[in-house]
C-alpha cells in the first residue's frame, strides 16, 4: 500500500470548511420557491417519489374523504403531469414510499376497512407494480419508512394504537426481521430519512407532539438519542434527503394545527445540527408530499387546515450543489463506517475485485491512498478533520465518494 501523508493544522481545516459551509447556507437561504404546473387533484397523504428524472404521486385521500388508487407522473422538462394506470393494490390513504436501487417501494396505510401491512415495488421503466412480501408486523397508518444500503426500515405508526416497533426488510431476499424498538414514546406520523449512510427518525405524534430525534445503528441494531429538534415540535409533514443532508418540510406544529409558515429545516448528520431554510409559500400543510429531481425539491398536496382546502399547486425550490474540492456521491450498495472514525474504516460492498481508495481534505488535497484490503482502511496516520473518501474499481471508474469526520481517540 502506498500512502501519501499530508499534515495540516486541524483548526485551519475546520475554519476552511466552516467558511465554505456558511457560504453554502447563505446561498441556500437566498433561494426562493417557484410555482410549476398544478397536479390534477389535491389530496393528503400522497405517496411521492422520483425515478429516472421524473416525479410520481400515487394514492392518498381526496377532499371527499375517499381513498384513491390514482397515479400521476411529473415531467420537469415539459412541466406537465400525466395520469398513469391506477395502482393495482388496495386504494389507500396514510401510506408511505421510498426509492432504492432504481425502484420505488410503497405500502402500509389503510383502505376503507382495514389497516395494511403490504409492500409493493414499482419499476418506472416498464410501468409495472409487483407485490413483495408483506411485513409480519401489524398493518398500520402513517409509519416511518427509510431506504438505506439495500434495506428498507419500517416502524412506528398506528394500528388503532400508537406503536414504536421497528422492522428491517432485505430487498435481495424479499424478507423481514424485527429490530430493536425506537426508544422514545410510541408515535405515528414521524419524520424520517437516511443521510450520510445513517438512518434517522423522530418527532411525530403520540401522547403529545414530540421534538426528540434518534439515529439507528443498523449494524449493532441499536438506537442513539440525538439532539432534540430546535424548532416547534411537529407532526405530519414531508421529508427527503439530498447530498450530505436530510430535510423536513411543513406539517403541523405543537398544537396539531397549521403553522404560520411552511417551515423547511436542513439536518447535518455529522454535526447533529439543524438549520432553518426558506419556508414554502403560505401556511404549513398537514400530510403533504415531495420529491427531489436533480437539485430541485417539488412540494405539493396535503391539507391547508387554515382554509380547509386541498391545494393542487406545486412549488419548486432549488438546493444548490456544494463542491468542496471533491464532491460526495453516496451509493446505497457501499457502506462506510464508523463515521466519525478514528484509526480504522470498514468498507462493506457488493462490488468484487480490487478496490482502490483516496482520502482527500476538504480543500482538495490528497491525504492517503492505496488498496482496500480485507474491507478495512488503516487511518491511524490521518489527522483530525473533515475528509472525502473516494472509492474506485479502476483508475477510470470511481464508484463512490463519502464525506467523513476523523476524531482521534
Amino acid at each position: 500500500m502506498t500512502t501519501l501523508i499530508y499534515t495540516t493544522n486541524f483548526m485551519r481545516t475546520y475554519i476552511s470548511f466552516l467558511v465554505i459551509f456558511l457560504l453554502f447556507n447563505t446561498m441556500l437561504n437566498g433561494q426562493s420557491w417557484v410555482s410549476v404546473a398544478d397536479i390534477p387533484t389535491g389530496r393528503h397523504h400522497p405517496v411521492t417519489f422520483a425515478l429516472n428524472g421524473k416525479g410520481y404521486s400515487v394514492t392518498g385521500t381526496i377532499s371527499s374523504g375517499y381513498v384513491t388508487k390514482t397515479f400521476y407522473e411529473y415531467d420537469p422538462v415539459l412541466d406537465t403531469w400525466t395520469t398513469l394506470t391506477d395502482f393495482p393494490g388496495d386504494a389507500r390513504g396514510y401510506s408511505i414510499g421510498v426509492v432504492s436501487n432504481g425502484f420505488a417501494y410503497m405500502g402500509f396505510g389503510s383502505s376503507i376497512n382495514q389497516y395494511l401491512n403490504d409492500l409493493w415495488r414499482y419499476d418506472a421503466q416498464n410501468d409495472q407494480w409487483t407485490q413483495m412480501a408483506s411485513c409480519p408486523c401489524s398493518g398500520r397508518t402513517h409509519p416511518a419508512m427509510i431506504a438505506n444500503n439495500g434495506k428498507i426500515y419500517v416502524g412506528l405508526g398506528n394500528d388503532g394504537q400508537n406503536l414504536n416497533d421497528w422492522w428491517e426488510y432485505t430487498i435481495s431476499s424479499d424478507s423481514w426481521i424485527q429490530m430493536a424498538n425506537l426508544p422514545g414514546p410510541v408515535r405515528h406520523h414521524p419524520y424520517q430519512f437516511a443521510t450520510g449512510g445513517q438512518v434517522f427518525a423522530g418527532l411525530g405524534h403520540g401522547n403529545g407532539i414530540f421534538d426528540d430525534w434518534y439515529r439507528l445503528d443498523t449494524t449493532s441494531n441499536s438506537w442513539t438519542a440525538m439532539a432534540n429538534f430546535p424548532g416547534e415540535a411537529r407532526v405530519a409533514g414531508t421529508q427527503f434527503d439530498h447530498g450530505n443532508y436530510g430535510y423536513i418540510l411543513s406539517g403541523d406544529g405543537d398544537n396539531h394545527s397549521f403553522m404560520p409558515t411552511g417551515e423547511m429545516w436542513q439536518y447535518d448528520p455529522l454535526t447533529d445540527t439543524w438549520q432553518q431554510l426558506t419556508p414554502h409559500p403560505g401556511v404549513s400543510r398537514w400530510a403533504p408530499g415531495s420529491f427531489v429531481i436533480g437539485n430541485d425539491v417539488y412540494f405539493f398536496g396535503g391539507k391547508n387546515r387554515q382554509a380547509n382546502t386541498y391545494p393542487v399547486s406545486v412549488d419548486k425550490f432549488t438546493l444548490p450543489s456544494i463542491s468542496v474540492g471533491i464532491s460526495e456521491d453516496n451509493h446505497s450498495d457501499i457502506n462506510v463506517f464508523p463515521n466519525p472514525f478514528s484509526n480504522q474504516l470498514s468498507i462493506k460492498t457488493e462490488h468484487t475485485g480490487h478496490l482502490q481508495y483516496r482520502i482527500w481534505s476538504v480543500d482538495g488535497k490528497a491525504i492517503q491512498q492505496g488498496f482496500i484490503v480485507n474491507e478495512y482502511i488503516n487511518t491511524a496516520n490521518i489527522p483530525d478533520g473533515i475528509f472525502i473518501l473516494e472509492i474506485q474499481e479502476s483508475d477510470e471508474n470511481i464508484i463512490a465518494r463519502k464525506r467523513l469526520v476523523k476524531i482521534n481517540e
